[in-house]
């Protein structure tokens, strides 16, 4: 194999505040912290592994470290399939981990070369889609100290806030992603590796320095380090403390939503009422805070201007409409911001209910079917076999007080504080051409059971489609 790699002795590099532990010291106690925590026995713990130096070395590393605590390792070899040599890479990863008996699995995934990301963040978003897949309690990647420096310094070139300068967390717990290495050097990875005598594959693609993360790697850091010899070290710590940042803009959010009063269990509406209150940094900082709490990107600064702008200066009237992912955007409604999908074409509906628990709806929502004592439709008052689902045609009348007369189904729902986009997919009950309920909303009077009565109620549940970017 032409890129099968052996490295050659170097002499020790002088060790730097956090490299005085080996890197079997490192990660075992790297991992104590991390499984003393979550609790976990017995855990999966699952290594991506490229077949590079640094993959091949954190492997080597956890079997020795699995003598001694308690967890089950396997290891996951992603094939983008972009080189002439992935499927040698593959067999190379395959031969290592059977030297060594480890489990390993290979897939195969199909990079899209026109998403718009470029190839290098194509191939990882693959990559990183794959190995969400897995069936692991956490996924051990091989970033270290060099690559977090590099991070800092590529979304430095980007403009980014505290949270993009705060680089990659040794523990992302909502990802299952655990990075032992973060707090070692690239050159602590190559001397352990020429003292265990591993192999491991070069990527010809590392040397290309089209790519970003490889002109930082060839060309800035090592510039820097001649003047600045541990710039690696001192950026990583610099990271650290843009993370200790971003985690205190985080809990001033909090705070702020929580005035706002912030209800995480409709975590994609967010009241607009006392933001004007808040300097435009702090609002600023509320919206990235929200947007995250959907899994969403990181908007930019220009974003977070026409987000705020249109949120907070448009008139009451005025369609707020703000795109912030694929098939997402933002709209406002009675001081409200909401995060909604883009409206598809909704197909007319008339169905008959005929006893059935749940019922999915062509725009996949959900509407379920329950029986309470003195709640919803009084059964003994229907002819059940012609309750039929349809959606607003336009005319609909409703009567929720026998004491007062009926009234318009729009003026229903605006009472309702129910905003437009959802008036028109909301589904509704008739029994033959009368609206007997608006489900979530309320029941015909004339047809409300009593306390005595046995009632039939209807709760819609509508649904998210997976379109959002996360970040």
């Amino acid at each position: 194999m032409e890129n099968l790699k052996k490295p050659q002795q170097n002499k020790p590099s002088k060790p730097k505040a956090n490299q005085n532990l080996s890197l079997n010291q490192q990660v075992k106690s790297f991992l104590v912290g991390i499984l003393s925590h979550q609790q976990l026995a017995n855990p999966n713990i699952v290594v991506a592994l490229s077949g590079g130096i640094d993959s091949c070395v954190l492997l080597h590393v956890l079997a020795s470290v699995s003598k001694t605590l308690p967890f089950q390792l396997s290891a996951h070899h992603v094939n983008h399939g972009l080189s002439p040599n992935a499927a040698a890479w593959a067999d190379f990863c395959v031969d290592f981990c059977n030297k060594r008996n480890i489990p390993i699995r290979v897939s195969t995934v199909e990079v899209n070369k026109n998403s718009g990301l470029g190839l290098e963040a194509a191939a990882r978003v693959a990559r990183y889609h794959a190995l969400q897949a897995v069936d692991a309690d956490f996924i051990c990647l091989a970033h270290h100290q060099d690559d977090q420096a590099e991070t800092l310094l590529l979304q430095l070139a980007r403009g980014a806030g505290v949270k993009g300068l705060a680089g990659m967390a040794a523990f992302d717990a909502q990802r299952r992603l655990l990075r032992p290495f973060l707090a070692a050097s690239r050159a602590q990875i190559t001397q352990y590796a020429a003292q265990h005598a591993l192999n491991w594959v070069e990527d010809e693609s590392n040397a290309n320095t089209h790519y970003d993360r490889n002109f930082m790697r060839q060309h800035v850091l090592p510039t820097l380090q001649q003047h600045y010899p541990a710039i690696h070290q001192t950026l990583s710590r610099s990271a650290q403390h843009c993370a200790e940042s971003a985690l205190l803009l985080d809990d001033l959010a909090a705070i702020d939503a929580a005035q706002l009063r912030f209800d995480r269990a409709n975590k994609r509406q967010l009241k607009l009422a006392g933001l004007k209150d808040l300097s435009l940094a702090r609002t600023h900082n509320l919206f990235r805070w929200w947007l995250a709490q959907n899994d969403l990107a990181m908007p930019s600064t220009q974003q977070c201007l026409q987000i705020s702008q249109q949120l907070l200066t448009a008139k009451a009237d005025a369609q707020v409409s703000i795109k912030v992912a694929d098939c997402l955007q933002i709209k406002r409604y009675q001081s409200v911001a909401y995060l909604v999908e883009t409206q598809q074409t909704i197909n007319p509906i008339n169905q008959l209910w005929q006893g059935e628990e749940a019922i999915i709806l062509p725009d996949s929502s959900t509407l379920h079917f329950s029986k309470t004592l003195g709640m919803g439709l009084a059964i003994n008052r229907l002819d059940v076999g012609k309750l039929r689902i349809q959606y607003r045609n336009g005319g609909e009348r409703f009567r929720a007080d026998l004491k007062r007369p009926s009234r318009t189904l729009q003026h229903v729902l605006q009472s309702h504080a129910m905003p437009p986009w959802v008036r028109e997919s909301i589904p509704l009950i008739f029994m033959d051409e009368t609206l007997v309920m608006i489900p979530n909303v309320g029941v015909d009077a004339q047809y409300s059971a009593q306390s005595h009565e046995l009632g039939l109620q209807v709760r819609w549940l509508p649904v998210y489609g997976d379109c959002i970017k996360t970040h």
